[in-house]
């Protein structure tokens, strides 16, 4: 696509004049409209755009990394991972979504590390805390959700513990736990 060439080049004021002329229903044209305004800092005129593509195609994994990122920029962290965990349960391989979740781990497993020394110490209220910020981070990671189950073993809260252990057992192999865990 010349438009995506132009982009690439550093042509952005070119790219964003031959795309805006341009009419097309196409949700790939749409994508390339708000990266043309996301290149030439015309932010809202982009959110715009990625918000067509999305009413056009609510799982296109380009255009939710896309707004994540713009989020990221107007410093709405949050919001920006949302966009990064719905691409991630749409195409996880992804490697946007690969690094975005290496840089989420590490955060993750601070509080995971740090939970795990509040049971210990018997505070089960702080770190179930510390395991939902964990969790914020990174929905998916298997000791957090383990950890957690636990707790609500502990307490008699068998369905959680057993949602928990069910959603932990799914992701177990992708973060190569498998050995880790018996039963």
């Amino acid at each position: 696509m010349k438009g995506l060439t132009l982009i690439e080049e550093g042509y952005c004021n070119d790219a964003l004049n031959l795309v805006t002329s341009i009419e097309s229903p196409d949700v790939k044209f749409t994508y390339l409209k708000a990266l043309s305004y996301v290149r030439a800092a015309n932010k809202e005129l982009a959110f715009e755009e990625i918000e067509n593509c999305l009413a056009k195609d609510s799982n296109n994994v380009e255009v939710l990394i896309l707004k994540g990122k713009l989020l990221w920029s107007i410093d709405k962290v949050d919001e920006g991972n949302e966009c990064f965990w719905a691409a991630h349960n749409i195409y996880p391989e992804h490697n946007e979504v690969v690094e975005f979740l290496a840089i989420q781990r590490p955060r993750a497993m601070q509080y995971y590390t740090r939970a795990t020394k509040e049971v210990f110490k018997g505070n089960k209220y702080l770190a179930m805390e510390l395991i939902e910020k964990g969790l914020e981070l990174f929905h998916d990671m298997t000791r957090l959700l383990l950890l957690r189950a636990a707790i609500f073993r502990e307490q008699k809260d068998y369905d959680q513990a057993l949602s928990d252990l069910e959603r932990a057992s799914k992701f177990m192999f992708a973060e190569g736990l498998q050995n880790d865990v018996t039963v």
